[in-house]
């Protein structure tokens, strides 16, 4: 209950009942986002379908009392939370056995299995993120714009806040609602969305976290279809991917807003625990590998090492072991040829430079008749 400082005084009457109330310290309509709702079809529909669940109720928002009327009826119990508070003292006269919270949604605990609302159009997602990362409610009938209605339920594909929730919760487009059914009237028509939390989550919630990010990487990945964005990410191999993608049924051209909630948990199951393996077996290797030439380094005599300590260097340059045959080599001079004359001939130039080709014996010194004339 809100404290008794923050009521406003009011006076009997049916006259002071329709006048209007003064401008809270949030601001006015525009600023609470505050669309009345007006249309009796969408009341008694809200209304059927908070019906079909059980406990007790909380309802966002509740304004001029309009759904809290047959919510009320219900009998069940009923807790009101309202910012604006020009409105306390009408719900509290309207409805004395239900708990009114003067309160923002935003802060406030949401520890009632059942949530109705009528959300501000413009507080829609933040309301539904923090809907969605609270533990306490089983059931939510929910009444947002249009658009977020019908991407929350998937509705011409999926959005990546839908997906990162699929595997523990189900989205349900229940109706649209036209703009003249608010007082004052939207720009733009409504949707009467539902949320129910899933007995048995198709991922463990430990893996919330490490699936949320997955699915935020396929979204923002680059490629085109799902095959060429999850092989940019180099989960693991084209032939398991494939299989993988091949198992849950997904195209390799189709996009993420396509995908269904049984196919992302799929995807994600099976990627993960293909990609485990190959990490901790590269991870193992590595470091198997790095252990060995630690080892090397400190055990085995390294020959350039032990020459350089044995003859010190003068002009700062690494010997270079057994260097003596390879300059004679390079110094010997062909039999019956003057050392000081140039040749052009390939053969001979490979010869004097002491050339030899791979898997071939060194080539022989080219007879004197062969060069070529001078």
């Amino acid at each position: 209950m809100r404290p008794h400082s923050s009521r406003r005084s009011r006076h009997s009457g049916s006259a002071q009942q329709h006048q209007s109330p003064s401008r809270s310290v949030h601001g006015g309509r525009h600023e609470l986002g505050q669309n009345f709702l007006r249309s009796p079809t969408t009341i008694d529909t809200i209304a059927s379908l908070a019906r079909s669940t059980t406990g007790p109720i909380m309802e966002i928002g509740p304004g001029d009392g309009a759904v809290t009327t047959e919510l009320y009826r219900l009998g069940r119990p009923l807790t009101l939370v309202e910012l604006d508070e020009t409105r306390l003292d009408h719900l509290e006269e309207s409805f004395p056995r239900a708990e009114v919270r003067h309160a923002d949604v935003l802060t406030t605990r949401l520890d009632r299995p059942v949530i109705v609302g009528n959300l501000p159009f413009h507080l829609t997602t933040p309301i539904l993120r923090r809907l969605l990362r609270t533990g306490q409610w089983r059931h939510a009938v929910l009444l947002t714009q249009w658009e977020v209605a019908r991407k929350r339920a998937g509705i011409g594909g999926s959005t990546m806040l839908t997906a990162q929730w699929v595997p523990w919760f189900r989205f349900r487009l229940a109706g649209r609602v036209p703009a003249d059914a608010f007082t004052p009237k939207p720009s733009v028509d409504g949707g009467i969305l539902t949320i129910d939390r899933c007995p048995t989550g198709s991922l463990p919630p430990r893996a919330r976290s490490d699936y949320q990010q997955f699915v935020r990487s396929v979204f923002t990945g680059r490629g085109r279809g799902m095959k060429g964005i999850l092989s940019t990410m180099s989960i693991t191999d084209r032939r398991t991917l494939q299989l993988t993608m091949d198992r849950n049924d997904i195209r390799g051209d189709a996009l993420p807003k396509d995908l269904t909630p049984d196919q992302w948990a799929g995807l994600y199951t099976e990627l993960n625990g293909a990609s485990n393996p190959k990490n901790t077996g590269t991870q193992k290797k590595s470091t198997k590998k790095g252990k060995t030439m630690r080892n090397d380094k400190g055990s085995r005599t390294n020959p350039i090492t032990e020459a350089a300590a044995e003859k010190p260097l003068i002009t700062g340059e690494l010997p270079i072991i057994d260097a003596t045959p390879a300059t004679e080599k390079l110094q010997a001079s062909i039999p019956g040829a003057d050392p000081k004359a140039k040749s052009h001939d390939k053969g001979h130039l490979q010869a004097e430079r002491g050339f030899m080709n791979q898997h071939q014996k060194p080539q022989q010194p080219q007879p004197r008749w062969n060069l070529p004339r001078r």
